[in-house]
């Protein structure tokens, strides 16, 4: 089976559809990825042993006649695709990227499938969901904007290393990190923090921006910290940590909950459909996180060092996070393609949300 994967412009985007990539190859089947023409897509490329093409840049345009344009070009290229490559099923992981090879694949007659990772739909899948033959979604609450085609998958996460040893000290470690490119209210609400958390170590991954200020204020608060702008091993990272402070992007909860951390949510406030809110509060509900706004942020220093004194409260959210995970959604989404191209030997036992 040949799998055509459009999944790139986001890490949010991209590192789950590498993980339905990887289940693919494992199966034997010919997988190739649609990406964008970020740097993010190619750093986290490198090490793939995949076949890639790059569209052009698209996202949304102030100016309409250059979207049109930039759209109009990707789904040539996608149709080029389609007719060179030759799938049996079309994967979109939604994005921009992702909406116009959905619509080539419809236009030539191919299978086509979206994953929706958040509770709200994107404008991408919005747009290309009424197209398409199944939605695969991390969160049955998103199911309810596709009727009829749904399928609960969760969201996939890349399956992590076997685990090192992680050296502690006795104090507990707060990670801090608010995705690619950081998040910069979350950097100044830390920092401003510090003064009450100096009991504490930190692992903090600031984006490219705020490395060296959020350095210059550890150290002159005297907390020991792990600085980082970035970093690809996120599983050691997430094994060193006690308590998380995030954003509430839809692949860093998957990852929270795959690794039972909990967290202090901060949602970003512009998100597409307040889409970061509605997906942290369904951690809140469960019990797994705190949900703290961004116009709360002063309460920041408060609730970390609520958390970090409460040892059986974080067990407790612990316990809850890992209800929350969904570590065979890879090979769910797998399964669900399978069965699209007609040619899968597995049976889906997955059922079709009404």
């Amino acid at each position: 089976m040949k799998v055509l994967i459009a999944c790139g412009g986001t890490g949010g985007h991209l590192f789950p559809g590498l993980a339905v990539a990887e289940t693919l190859q494992k199966r034997r089947h010919e997988v190739r990825l649609l990406v964008s023409q970020k740097a993010v897509d190619h750093t986290a490329l490198a090490q793939a042993q995949l076949s890639v093409r790059a569209l052009p840049a698209i996202g949304l345009q102030r100016n309409p006649v250059r979207f049109a344009w930039r759209f109009a070009r990707a789904f040539r290229d996608c149709l080029d695709e389609c007719q060179k490559f030759q799938p049996h099923v079309v994967l979109g992981m939604g994005g921009f990227t992702s909406a116009p090879a959905i619509l080539a694949a419809r236009w030539r007659k191919v299978p086509t499938v979206i994953h929706e990772s958040n509770t709200i739909p994107g404008k991408a899948n919005r747009l290309v969901g009424r197209f398409v033959d199944r939605v695969a979604v991390g969160f049955a609450e998103g199911g309810r904007f596709f009727p009829g085609k749904v399928v609960v998958t969760g969201t996939p996460v890349r399956p992590a290393p076997a685990p090192e040893p992680v050296p502690k000290n006795g104090r507990r470690v707060v990670l801090v990190m608010g995705g690619s490119q950081g998040a910069h209210a979350i950097n100044e609400a830390v920092a401003r923090a510090l003064p009450a958390l100096t009991g504490v170590e930190f692992i903090h991954l600031t984006g490219p921006k705020d490395e060296a200020p959020l350095r210059a204020a550890y150290a002159a608060a005297g907390i020991h910290a792990t600085v980082m702008s970035f970093c690809n091993t996120m599983e050691s990272v997430y094994r060193a940590a006690d308590l998380a402070v995030t954003r509430a992007g839809a692949a860093t909860l998957t990852e929270l909950a795959a690794f039972g951390l909990p967290a202090v949510l901060v949602p970003y406030p512009h998100a597409a459909g307040n889409h970061q809110w509605h997906n942290a509060r369904v951690f809140e509900r469960a019990g797994a996180a705190r949900l703290l706004e961004e116009n709360d942020l002063h309460r920041l220093g408060a609730v970390v060092l609520g958390l970090v004194e409460d040892d059986a409260s974080r067990q407790q959210m612990s316990a809850k996070m890992k209800t929350l995970a969904a570590p065979n959604a890879a090979e769910r989404i797998a399964d669900l393609l399978e069965e699209m191209a007609g040619g899968g030997k597995r049976q889906l036992e997955l059922d079709l949300a009404a």
